[in-house]
């Protein structure tokens, strides 16, 4: 008998500190081999064909992404081809852009920052070896005419990241590119520019900003001020219970909040750009370190990423327009530089078998990300992350998440006016991909009282949108989670505005069952309940039996015989809600949405339901009548189900349980899982 207690759920706490390298000799040719390492890198392409770089291109709004750091990223991640270079030169009148608006003010898509996207991109394709505009004279002139624009007007935010963060570490990296070609006129527009970029902030913020201290070091030939941002940059690499990597290799920024794609993702893009500049050199990362950017990536980040698209309960508050594509691109990015580090077996002649195995996953996590018709997934098996409050199913066929909190999480933020309608996407959603685009660029339209597997109230007011860390807690400890085997479960104690209810889900390799009890409203207010089974693009025809639906390969069942509603109409909304950049951007589609109805009040209500990904129409209908797996119990005390012949059960309350003819006693809520 295996009985964990929910008081005992942490893993240790490891604290891993970074080297530092204080005592590394400086010599001015170390500097001259790190810029030119930096410059191949940044004139590196991560895509392998034209398609493929025509989809970075996309993916980043052409650049135009200024809400979204890691999508406009993707512009500079591939050498732009001569038709792309033709059209940002044609929007420009010799100082400035005709298509960006200057007088902009706004704190998420700053539109004057396309400004400085620009130059870089031009910048590199000028410089780049392989571009098809390598030297052409048009370019160049348009690159050193953008930058004395800039330097003349110096342009400022009213958000700091931009001024400190955005716009330095762009202008820097094109100066750096550009550096045989500056004038000293250039040169100090960019010190001026670099003057709030200083040291400071915690996690990826620290390390963007040591970033731009380590390019002003190479700017100016500054051994000492390179080293200094070196190790402030290594003193993030490190794991830890405070912002940053957790030990569960989860990733918390704002306070013990879960950000994998989105500062999480920018800290392995970012470090691992840096791991591959400074690979070997003196101001290379240790082995140990490198182990910490890769495990990151490996066990945790890489696997929130099904077939070419992120998870949208791993996005943060950034659910923008091929935002999900995107950031599985980005995700690439980060792989491929961890492969051009000695941690990989690069530069070695004899790699040893570690380094190999190393190189072949993230290998995996780049081809299974940019060409998933091609390659199928590398990263299989249940992980549970304890530090977040969320866990990860893949099979070699279908992927499923589970994403929730708890008091000593949070469980979603609004900044700068994105993802306003989030109030419930932390309450327990649960999430199936088999093609990965079953929830593509639907947001713009989604029902956000209706996310997959969570319940939720409607009061007939507009979802609420409260800022303090406490209306965005769940308020209760009982939160976790186990994985034994090819088995994980995981329980939530639902305690949000005035709404109540207990939430068990059983992963297996073949299903999902998920149950619910003791759901309870303590506000009259409320006109409906909810508890929302799935919500993605209509595709194909959909079948219902007596007990269950099914979809686009996706079986659903009901297990204590409710009813399952369905709705299978046009949805249509506005992007607007997740970006204030997409003012006007109204958008629609045809959505497959299934949910059981609860009556609100104190009587318990309950739900009892099975998700079986990647079945075909006929073998559902035999499955439905064959009772796969059995629910034993689903009250407030305990909620079990037996599959096979193993027994899963959340025990809530302490006591003696005989659940298909095994004797539990349980002397603490905890999570059960045993074979006959």
């Amino acid at each position: 008998m295996n009985l964990a207690g929910i008081n005992n759920f942490r893993l240790p706490a490891v604290i891993i500190a970074a080297a530092l390298c204080s005592a590394l000799p400086l010599r001015g040719g170390d500097l001259d081999n790190v810029l030119r390492s930096f410059q191949e890198a940044y004139c590196s392409t991560y895509s392998r064909d034209a398609e493929t770089t025509d989809r970075f291109i996309r993916y980043s709004g052409y650049g135009e992404n200024a809400i979204d750091v890691l999508l406009m990223q993707l512009y500079f991640s591939v050498i732009l081809p001569e038709k792309e270079v033709d059209r940002v030169l044609s929007l420009f009148d010799g100082s400035v852009w005709k298509d960006i608006d200057y007088t902009d003010k706004s704190r998420g898509g700053w539109e004057p920052t396309l400004h400085v996207t620009r130059i870089l991109a031009l910048a590199k394709a000028y410089m780049a070896p392989d571009s098809p505009c390598r030297g052409r004279e048009d370019v160049g002139k348009a690159v050193h005419s953008a930058m004395k624009w800039w330097f003349d007007t110096m342009p400022v935010c009213p958000n700091w990241w931009h001024n400190d963060i955005g716009v330095p570490k762009k202008m820097t990296a094109a100066l750096l590119l550009m550096k045989d070609e500056l004038s000293d006129y250039e040169i100090d527009g960019g010190l001026r520019v670099l003057e709030k970029s200083g040291f400071g902030k915690t996690g990826q913020n620290r390390a963007w900003l040591a970033g731009n201290q380590l390019m002003k070091g190479l700017l100016t030939d500054d051994p000492d001020l390179v080293l200094k941002a070196r190790n402030e940059i290594a003193g993030e690499i490190c794991v830890t219970e405070a912002e940053g990597i957790q030990p569960d290799w989860s990733f918390h920024q704002h306070g013990s909040q879960l950000q994998f794609g989105n500062y999480g993702l920018a800290y392995a893009e970012g470090l691992s750009f840096w791991a591959r500049v400074l690979d070997g050199s003196p101001y290379a990362f240790s082995d140990e370190q490198c182990g910490i950017l890769g495990d990151f990536i490996l066990n945790g980040l890489g696997r929130t990423v099904w077939k070419g698209f992120m998870d949208p309960s791993f996005c943060g508050r950034q659910l923008h327009i091929d935002g999900c594509r995107g950031k599985a691109f980005e995700m690439s990015v980060a792989a491929e530089n961890m492969i051009h580090t000695r941690w990989c077996g690069e530069g070695t002649d004899t790699p040893d078998s570690r380094m190999i195995e190393r190189k072949a996953l993230m290998q995996g996590i780049v081809d299974a990300n940019l060409h998933p018709e091609e390659f199928r997934n590398s990263l299989i098996g249940p992980v549970y992350y304890p530090y977040s409050d969320c866990g990860v199913y893949r099979t070699a066929d279908w992927y499923a998440s589970v994403r929730m909190s708890s008091l000593r999480t949070v469980g979603f933020e609004f900044t700068n006016s994105e993802n306003l309608l989030a109030n419930f996407t932390a309450d327990g959603a649960l999430l199936f991909m088999t093609d990965g685009r079953e929830y593509d660029n639907i947001f713009g339209f989604w029902d956000w009282r209706k996310i997959p597997g969570v319940t939720a109230y409607d009061d007939g007011k507009p979802i609420p949108c409260r800022k303090r860390d406490y209306d965005r807690q769940n308020h209760s400890g009982y939160v976790t989670g186990k994985v034994s085997g090819d088995i994980m479960v995981t329980v939530m104690e639902l305690d949000r505005d005035s709404l109540r209810a207990l939430k068990s889900d059983f992963f297996f390799p073949d299903m999902v069952v998920a149950l619910g009890a003791g759901i309870r409203s303590y506000d009259p207010s409320f006109i409906e309940i909810t508890t929302a089974v799935d919500q993605a693009h209509l595709r194909g025809k959909v079948v219902r039996g007596d007990n269950y639906l099914w979809h686009n390969n996706k079986g659903y069942i009901s297990l204590d015989g409710a009813p399952i509603e369905l709705s299978t109409g046009r949805q249509e909304g506005t992007w607007e809600i997740m970006a204030p950049c997409y003012k006007g951007v109204t958008d629609g589609g045809d959505v497959f949405k299934c949910w059981f109805n609860h009556e609100p009040g104190l009587k318990p209500g309950s739900y009892a339901y099975a998700v079986i990904p990647g079945v075909g129409e006929n073998a559902m209908s035999e499955m439905a009548d064959s009772a796969p797996v059995k629910v034993i119990r689903n009250d407030e005390a305990c909620q079990a189900v037996l599959k096979g012949g193993t027994v899963c059960a959340a025990i809530h309350r302490p006591g003696r349980y005989r659940l298909a003819g095994m004797n539990i006693k349980a002397s603490c809520p905890g999570i059960y899982i045993e074979g006959r």
